[in-house]
């Protein structure tokens, strides 16, 4: 038959094929496309008989045919200029063109495991058979995929929630600590405060009371010098704290007023060594040079010895 002679069915199958969008041309103007759709619907133009000079198929079949092993091959990845993985289609023409044509079952009548005759699956290459082990293998390996991605997903979700959950915890917590130090550090502040207006106040409505503390000094407990030695360290005491009494209802605070109290102590210390003096009769009757004799008499015979004799 002639090629510009039309054949039935062949504008559908035309159709079904430029629907794949990968070739150059109208799939009617390839010849070698034209060619296998002619043989496929049985009117091969060659001279050698075919499967389907004897069973022609129907645009159906080649619908069946086309969809079928088009996808089960991935054939659209594969026929896509930038794949580069094995077994690239480089002419998708020449492709489909054989996988029209190919005949997989050595029974003509066998179309896809099917007997086009009698409607029966073809028990020789057993396609069919072997098409439901696959589609069930297909279908048991993605629920298993599908059950392990919703299992890491919930599985992330709790981690996600675990992990919220703990960082919120913390922060609570670090809040609470937070919380509780800034009310210790003011309730510390305010009694400090309280605390010195109240001895500035008690100062100043009773400056009698000031001579009382010295009263609880605790007593020595052992020898008149420790007993002599707290009363200094009392008397002491009590001048400093009338001293920074007397400073701090002047206005004088923090550093300056530590100074003001460093310097009166000092010049009171000065003083009271000065009074001890000036009131010793002893100390003022001994000649500058004299030995002191530690309030014994020493007899007037008695030998002075030189410095360095024996």
């Amino acid at each position: 038959m002639s090629e510009l002679v039309p054949v039935a069915g062949e504008d559908e199958v035309y159709r079904l094929l430029d629907s794949l969008r990968i070739l150059d041309a109208p799939a009617s103007r390839i010849k070698i496309l034209r060619r296998a759709v002619r043989a496929y619907l049985g009117h091969n133009p060659d001279t050698r008989t075919t499967a389907f000079d004897m069973y022609p198929r129907t645009p159906a079949h080649a619908a069946t045919r086309i969809n079928w092993k088009w996808h089960i091959t991935n054939g659209p990845d594969r026929a896509h200029p930038e794949y580069d993985g094995p077994d690239r289609i480089l002419r998708p023409a020449g492709y489909l063109a054989t996988l029209l044509i190919e005949q997989e079952c050595d029974l003509p009548q066998c179309e896809m495991g099917v007997h086009l005759d009698s409607g029966e699956e073809c028990r020789l290459c057993r396609y069919r058979e072997v098409e439901r082990i696959g589609l069930a293998e297909s279908k048991r390996l993605d629920a298993e995929h599908r059950a392990l991605l919703q299992q890491q997903r919930d599985g992330a979700a709790v981690d996600r929630r675990s992990a919220i959950v703990a960082l919120y915890d913390e922060a609570v917590a670090a809040n609470a600590a937070y919380d509780r130090i800034r009310a210790a550090r003011v309730a510390a502040a305010a009694e400090a405060d309280e605390t010195a207006r109240l001895r500035e106040q008690l100062a100043q409505d009773h400056p009698e009371l000031a001579a009382a503390r010295s009263a609880r000094i605790p007593r020595p407990r052992e020898g008149e010098a420790d007993y002599a030695s707290a009363g200094r360290r009392g008397r002491r005491a009590l001048e400093e704290e009338t001293a920074r009494a007397a400073l701090m209802r002047e206005g004088l605070r923090g550093t300056a007023l530590d100074d003001a109290v460093r310097s009166h102590m000092v010049a009171w210390r000065a003083d009271r060594r000065q009074g001890a003096h000036a009131g010793d009769p002893a100390a003022r009757a001994v000649p500058v040079g004299a030995w002191p004799t530690g309030g014994r008499q020493q007899p007037e015979e008695a030998p002075c010895r030189p410095l360095g004799g024996p």
